[in-house]
């Protein structure tokens, strides 16, 4: 299978936000993308026993007020357990793999022979896929200019099927206001950080004697 994600941080600004809640939960940690789906996931996701499901449509501010009440602690990518990142790169090459398909066999619902015939990328979720066309031997992404000849604004060139499609990926603002956004900077980080490794201790340790 092809993969649109080489790389934890080929997720970029489709990543919206990260939580833990600490384990008072089987599905303790939360992971939000900028289209409003999310996965749900235990510990150890991949094991027979675990847990990792999918949603759609999640409101950003139950996660904002889990963090607010120091009910969950927002993470970054480098402070999960690696084998849960690559988790969550795998579940969403799964979710794009028939988009990628669509691309790379230049079905004409995915990719439009020129900017005229293609549709405009949009904000939000439903821009997933839309307004990629081929011009010269590249790919671009049709962005909305003063005229419809007007190419001025559109996204690329890009030169592989899965920077195409990652260009039409919705990001954070098509989400929330920045009111909702993670209190993590930068959700790329790899590197585990001091801090939010003693704010998760702090709430384990919580959650395993709440009286």
């Amino acid at each position: 299978m092809s993969k649109t994600f080489l790389k934890p941080t080929d997720l970029g600004g489709y990543l919206f936000r990260i939580t833990d809640n600490g384990g008072s939960s089987f599905d303790r940690y939360t992971v939000t993308f900028s289209d409003g789906s999310y996965l749900a996931l235990s510990s150890y996701p991949n094991n027979p026993q675990g847990f990792s499901q999918s949603g759609e449509s999640i409101d950003p501010i139950v996660q904002h007020e889990w963090v607010e009440r120091g009910e969950a602690v927002d993470l970054a990518l480098g402070d999960l357990p690696f084998h849960i990142v690559e988790h969550i790169v795998s579940r969403c090459n799964e979710g794009f793999s028939d988009y990628l398909k669509l691309i790379e066999n230049m079905d004409p619902k995915a990719v439009a022979q020129s900017r005229k015939a293609a549709e405009y990328k949009e904000p939000g979720g439903y821009s997933i896929g839309k307004g990629i066309y081929i011009d010269d031997g590249a790919y671009y992404v049709k962005i909305e200019g003063d005229t419809d000849t007007d190419a001025s604004y559109d996204y690329g060139p890009y030169f592989t099927d899965r920077e195409a499609l990652i260009a039409t990926l919705p990001d954070k603002n098509d989400l929330s206001g920045p009111e909702y956004h993670s209190t993590i900077d930068n959700l790329m980080r790899m590197d585990p950080d001091a801090k939010v490794a003693e704010a998760v201790a702090k709430l384990e340790g919580i959650t395993a004697n709440p009286n």
